[in-house]
């Protein structure tokens, strides 16, 4: 059962005394000029954040309300769930955006295949040896599309591959919970054995990569670089398409091979006369040009073996079908089906050169054919990859026979690398697990005789061989721009299974150079020092779409319990996640800002989301974000709490030394000083102006006031915030909490909550009784805490009276306030008397005693014990302060007040005095002496107590006989004391 009894051991006078918890109020969303330069505006990054932020946020929150209080395996099947959300949106897009951007799409991708095509024919046979580099790379590595459709798409096309190889990463290294590798490892070789016990060649691949998850984990890769390239690139038929147009000649004829030079040789041997094969050392048929010898022979060896040319276009053919080959290959095209293309090109021979003919390979990347499991073949093909002058004919070889060199020479992407080696790894890793587990595959004289590409060694070491890799391409010339996008680096950090080594170098440029102090909020923290500089994670930053899935994917790591480094790191790396809030921010999504900020530390959420608050303004933006905050389990009055804590030490107004002594209120008359006694309020003493700072710890207060329940912490900051402002003598602030902040108004809206009905505990008039005779039980659920037997109406009599209590001081200080503002607005009041009287004009009493009559009411509150309850020492010696501060003034301006008024409109004002000397007097009172004897000016009340007696004095004496009013006051007091013609 709940209570509803608010919290009473809030205190932020309590907060502000901690100095560790105000030091760390450092606001991590506000941005230093100097660090700017550094950084993309925040806003032109804003401006690019569409729907899909909300729609993340909106699968996060799903997630996280789901799974929070979930065992550890629902928690993880539940956050596998989300990432495949994530996957689903990405394809989503993807698909869309190929549908309507399909034309421009296809010319996009055929630029591209021309730029190949180009870089495949333009270079004469043999210019191009083994090891060149023609720079491809550096000229397509970052094309991502020309226009602004072309470039989302491209980037939902990376960001779907992003998400799909993490899931493929957290299969392989980020199992369920109580997973047991040695059964799951048994369980599948056990499977292998019965799927592929007929096929022995196939079962011991499928074994090598059971049994090694290393070489599971380079599989999977490439199968993903595969789907990939299949997906985002250019189909084989439109590349054949492309091959044709450029050639200019009609692709139907590309089933008769080298047709072009077969008809030079039948020439020849027509003019000579020869009915046999033509002689090399017979015959020297020339190029079109002149400059090359043409072949005599028509088998696939005859130019390398001849040393001899084709005709121009059969030579563009001839790297035309190798190029295919290639990209067939490379999209991961079932063996079968790269076979049936080479038969119906009746290009039979190639498959079978490429050991395509072989069906019991099934989906392994190389031949499993012969005695040797292919080992004899791949050899073969990497002596070929090594003989062969036309690129992409090394390169199809150099990816059966597991070579690197040869097939770099085309790659044209970081993906394409990546491939390159991981093919390589895969293939010499398979090697070595021959020589191992089967040397009957491998034996050691086959190795002599036959060379190949020791990719492994190459590395370094197999087991880290996937960070080796995507290092390498870090550095490496031709593909450092590409290696240096954000979405590279993203998939790169995946890739090498250091994707928490990565979050902690965005983490450390996000709070680099000047930058530092406000988003890590510790003063004590040192930054990491990384080997690699912190500019080059400021693409990340940088880039909205990507700094979404760094933040989603450091989520979903977290959730998984992956270990993320000691707390200083986790705090860094969390400052990528409030990067990611101030994004939101300045989109204005604050609705999903909550659920972000509950994936922080508690105290650094608290930090964050109260340094968001002065950003919403809109009144029902207040009530939904406080709500939010609410239902995800994020402590919305410490939230609160803390941007009024944040706001008040920002607008420096607890700096005791700045305290006031004195607020002047009062002159001393230079004319008609019979109508003061001795001092009169002086002119325009009340400053209306209120800073920008002020108004921010104002507006802070407002949202105590959204806040469920919790009463009293918001009377006490309400209190605390009229102290600070009074003892720095800022009237002005004071006086707009009071018309904002009410008693009253803060009564009626938090009391709902409570009671199902707003009340004013300030008057209830019997409105508790009311409540009683409509309500005679709790709310279902609800009870008082001390005593159940209570009846409804007794607590909200019992709750309202506490309220009041706790609400006395702020009450009080606002009526201090208002009866400032009235004295000042008097002051004005009787200049215009004065002027009036000295032009001979008719002045109407009436406004004037009303204005005196709320003067009284103002000011005649202060006289009664106000300004004494203090919740501890403290606050007593401020509300002390306060009175000496204030009292003396206020106390000097009202006499005189009554004294003008004496003058102006009825002497019976005068008799107010008799009241004021009554209370100052009053032993229950003695706050109001102590007011005046501590500051020292007892002497100028006394004073003024005299020169008002002698004015009422003078008033008696000027008043017509029977002209006296005997009116009396409630105690009996009347002007006519003073008269002395009065007979007692």
């Amino acid at each position: 059962m709940s209570t509803m009894t608010p919290r009473r051991s809030y205190s932020t006078r309590a907060m502000r005394k901690d100095e560790q918890f105000t030091r760390s109020l450092q606001s991590p969303l506000r941005l230093e000029s100097s660090a700017r330069k550094y950084f993309e505006p925040l806003q032109s990054m804003a401006d690019r954040v569409g729907k899909d932020v909300e729609i993340f946020a909106e699968k996060l929150d799903r997630w996280y309300t789901d799974s929070r209080d979930l065992p550890p395996l629902e928690k993880y099947n539940e956050t596998l769930d989300l990432l495949s959300k994530f996957q689903k949106h990405a394809d989503k897009n993807v698909e869309e955006l190929k549908k309507r951007e399909a034309a421009a799409n296809r010319g996009d991708l055929a630029k591209d295949v021309r730029r190949r095509i180009h870089s495949m024919a333009n270079p004469p046979r043999g210019s191009l040896g083994p090891g060149v580099d023609d720079g491809s790379v550096k000229s397509m590595s970052t094309n991502l599309g020309t226009s602004p459709k072309l470039h989302e798409l491209r980037h939902w096309q990376n960001e779907a591959a992003s998400w799909n190889l993490l899931r493929i990463m957290i299969d392989l290294y980020h199992p369920k919970p109580g997973y047991d590798a040695l059964a799951d490892k048994q369980q599948r070789l056990s499977a292998v054995e019965a799927e592929y016990g007929d096929r022995p060649d196939l079962e011991i691949w499928k074994r090598f990569l059971v049994e090694d998850p290393a070489a599971m984990e380079k599989s999977k890769i490439l199968q993903w670089l595969e789907e990939s390239a299949d997906s985002n690139e250019s189909d084989i038929d439109s590349i054949k398409e492309q091959l044709g147009a450029e050639s200019g000649k009609d692709i139907s004829n590309w089933t008769n091979g080298w047709l072009d030079t077969k008809s030079k040789i039948k020439a020849e041997k027509r003019r000579r006369l020869i009915g046999h094969p033509l002689h090399p050392d017979e015959v020297s048929i020339k190029s079109a040009d002149g400059t090359q010898i043409l072949v005599t022979h028509l088998d696939p060896d005859a130019p390398s073996r001849q040393g001899r040319a084709l005709v121009k276009s059969d030579d563009y053919y001839e790297r035309a079908m190798w190029m295919t080959c290639y990209e067939m290959l490379r999209r991961g095209k079932p063996w079968e089906e790269i076979c049936e293309w080479c038969q119906d090109h009746n290009e039979s021979w190639r498959g079978v050169s490429m050991g395509l003919t072989n069906s019991s390979s099934g989906d392994a990347p190389t031949c499993l054919t012969g005695p040797y499991l292919g080992s004899l073949w791949r050899r073969t093909c990497y002596a070929l990859a090594q003989g062969s002058d036309i690129r992409y004919e090394r390169a199809v070889y150099g990816l059966l026979s597991g070579d690197l060199k040869s097939v770099e020479e085309v790659c044209r992407t970081w993906d394409d690398h990546v491939y390159a080696r991981y093919n390589a790894l895969l293939l010499s890793r398979f090697d070595a697990y021959l020589q191992a587990n089967h040397p009957d595959k491998l034996p050691p004289n086959l190795i002599r005789k036959f060379a190949t590409f020791d990719a492994v060694s190459f590395h370094g070491n197999w087991s880290t061989s996937n960070r080796r890799v995507v290092d390498l391409l870090l550095t490496q010339k031709s593909t450092k721009s590409h290696a240096m996008t954000p979405t590279k680096l993203i998939q790169g950090s995946l890739i090498a299974n250091n994707f928490i080594r990565f979050a902690h170098r965005v983490a450390a440029a996000l709070v680099a150079k000047d930058n530092a102090k406000e988003l890590e909020m510790r003063p004590e923290y040192k930054l990491p020092v990384f080997e690699d500089p912190h500019e080059d994670y400021y693409p990340v930053i940088q880039d909205t779409d990507n700094l979404r899935i760094v933040v989603h994917m450091l989520l979903i790591f977290k959730a998984l319990g992956v270990d993320i480094g000691d707390d200083s790191f986790e705090e860094l790396m969390d400052n990528t996640i409030i990067r990611y809030i101030v994004l939101l921010k300045e989109s204005r999504r604050f609705k999903v800002i909550p659920t972000y900020a509950a994936q922080l530390a508690q105290d650094r959420q608290v930090r964050v989301l109260s340094s968001i608050l002065p950003s919403i303004t809109k009144l029902h933006e207040q009530e939904d974000m406080c709500k939010l905050m609410e239902a995800i389990g994020i402590d919305t009055m410490d939230v609160v709490a803390t941007s009024y804590i944040y706001t008040s030490g920002e607008s420096k107004l607890m700096d005791e030394t700045k305290y006031i002594r004195r607020y002047n209120m009062l002159e001393t008359p230079t004319s008609e000083e019979y109508l003061w006694p001795g001092v009169r309020t002086k002119q325009d003493f009340l400053d209306y102006s209120i800073s920008p700072l002020e108004m921010d710890v104002i507006e802070s207060l407002e949202w105590f006031l959204h806040v469920r329940l919790e009463m009293t912490p918001t009377l006490l900051s309400l209190s605390d915030a009229m102290k600070m402002f009074l003892l720095n003598g800022r009237l002005g602030a004071a006086l707009e909490l009071c018309r904002r902040l009410p008693a009253e108004r803060v009564s009626q809206m938090k009391t709902k909550p409570y009671f199902g009905s707003a009340l004013d505990f300030t008057n209830l008039k019997g409105k508790a009784e009311q409540a009683a005779t409509e309500r005679i039980a709790f709310p279902a659920g609800v009870a008082h805490p001390d005593n159940p037997d209570l009846t409804f109406g007794g607590f909200v009599r019992f709750q309202c009276d506490r309220w009041a209590e706790d609400a006395r001081t702020y009450i009080d200080l606002c009526t201090l306030v208002t009866a400032i503002k009235a004295l000042s607005e008097w002051r004005e009041q009787e200049d215009v008397f004065i002027r009036a009287k000295e032009e001979n004009k008719k002045v109407s009493t009436k406004s004037i005693k009303e204005q005196i009559e709320g003067i009284a009411l103002a000011v005649e509150p202060l006289l009664q014990g106000s300004l004494t309850a203090s919740s501890d020492d403290e606050e007593a010696s401020q509300l002390e302060l306060i009175r000496h501060i204030y009292l003396p003034d206020v106390i000097l301006a009202y006499l005189s007040t009554l004294l003008a008024g004496a003058h102006f409109v009825s002497r019976e004002w005068a008799t107010k005095a008799m009241d004021l000397a009554t209370a100052i007097a009053d032993d229950a009172n003695e706050e109001l002496a102590d007011a005046f004897v501590q500051t020292g000016r007892m002497e100028e009340l006394v004073a003024a107590f005299a020169a008002t007696s002698k004015e009422m004095v003078r008033l008696g004496e000027r008043t017509p006989k029977g002209g006296a009013s005997k009116k009396r006051g409630w105690l009996g007091e009347s002007s006519r004391i003073w008269d002395l013609n009065v007979r007692n």
